[in-house]
């Protein structure tokens, strides 16, 4: 799903908000987990794109590669450590 970090942010404030009326509380850790979280999910997301598309040639999962590289180089550009991944993205979606 390609979402604007607007929608995303709203997202995630819902989340808070419910949780803080649970009386559940969000340590720090929870912005680091669900970040790592994400980008696990579009890696795995991205590798289910590549085999529909080119090995079991359904070429129309190929649309959605592009916006999934960006949605991940959002998320690991401010990740400490992944200056090399992060590069590596926008390189491959400069192209």
């Amino acid at each position: 799903v390609d979402l604007s970090s607007a929608e995303r942010a709203e997202l995630i404030s819902y989340y808070r908000e419910r949780q803080a009326e649970n009386c559940r509380i969000i340590n720090g850790e929870f912005d680091d987990i669900l970040r790592l979280c994400a980008m696990q999910r579009l890696m795995q997301a991205l590798g289910a794109y590549g085999f529909l598309g080119l090995v079991k040639g359904h070429k129309h999962f190929l649309k959605h590669v592009p916006p999934a590289m960006a949605s991940l180089r959002s998320v690991v550009e401010p990740i400490e450590g992944l200056q090399q991944l992060e590069a590596l993205l926008a390189e491959l979606i400069s192209r």
